[in-house]
């Protein structure tokens, strides 16, 4: 594919017509090569779209193909075994598609890499939790993030399903299970997808600042400082928990993030100690208290 072909993609990408003429001026080819690179570009299964006459062009159709990467070998063998770990992932929201497109993207490859991968894919193996609920609706609750369109939860809470309305910002990925935060009437929320019973996406849509800007925020939120005493085997146990565990005692948590830490706390056992706040040290008591009821 030629160079001008590539740029002549890019622009209808814009998803805008152009004229052959504009096309023309912006490439510096002829208008008579254009109408011979459209034609080229269709061949080679471009879904391009020409109008004929006053006010006509071309335009690309929706589900078009994007540009061929020019990769390094290293970096075609990165890119793949990303793709694989993508393979992982439970519930990506493109699920249907995420088990053949690592193979189809090594069918590209000349044949001598193409054994090096295979190579590769008996000693690089990703074995992470294989026990994580399904949750059926992310890619839903993609589609509502993409868009901006407010839904319809139906959830299912501590205290039974309950039914809301939430303007999706946005999703992460945490412990291999998905999240969406939501802006509702009580501020931003996170939900866990696999606890979404029921999905709705609403006619209505939003405005929000991205999410990676409102967590930002959010972690600037006043709190309280935690003090801890750990042992070694504290520190490991709590490695995905806080933040440079490895090295300090002491960090600032959100006042309502506490009763959520303090369970996170106790799966450490006497391996972890609150030194401070108070109310922590209340909340890992009563925990305590409980399990004593349970076991006496």
């Amino acid at each position: 594919m030629k160079k001008r072909h590539l740029h002549l993609i890019r622009l209808l990408n814009r998803r805008r017509r152009f004229t052959a003429d504009e096309l023309s001026q912006e490439t510096g080819a002829s208008i008579r090569t254009i109408q011979r690179d459209m034609l080229t570009l269709e061949e080679l299964g471009y879904p391009i779209w020409s109008v004929p006459g006053t006010g006509g062009g071309y335009e690309m159709l929706p589900n078009r193909l994007l540009p061929p990467l020019q990769l390094r070998e290293q970096e075609a063998v990165a890119l793949y075994l990303t793709l694989k770990w993508m393979e992982q992932i439970p519930d990506v929201p493109f699920g249907d598609m995420r088990d053949t497109l690592s193979d189809w993207y090594v069918n590209e490859f000349p044949h001598d890499l193409e054994e090096k991968i295979s190579r590769l894919e008996k000693n690089i193996l990703w074995l992470g939790n294989k026990t994580v609920p399904p949750a059926p609706f992310t890619k839903d609750v993609y589609h509502a993030v993409e868009q901006r369109r407010k839904s319809e939860l139906t959830y299912a809470t501590t205290k039974g399903s309950r039914t809301f309305t939430v303007a999706p910002v946005g999703m992460a990925l945490l412990g291999m299970r998905w999240y969406v935060f939501g802006q509702s009437e009580y501020g931003l929320r996170q939900y866990r997808v696999d606890r979404i019973e029921a999905i709705q996406l609403l006619d209505e849509t939003f405005e929000a600042t991205d999410l990676k800007t409102l967590l930002q925020a959010s972690d600037e939120r006043s709190g309280v400082t935690v003090r801890l005493k750990l042992t070694p085997l504290g520190r490991r146990l709590l490695e995905d928990a806080l933040p440079d565990i490895g090295e300090k005692n002491e960090w600032v948590v959100p006042d309502a993030e506490l009763p959520f830490l303090s369970r996170q706390l106790l799966a450490s056992g006497a391996e972890v100690e609150v030194l401070a706040p108070l109310k922590l040290r209340e909340m890992m008591r009563e925990h305590a208290e409980r399990l004593w009821t349970v076991y006496r």
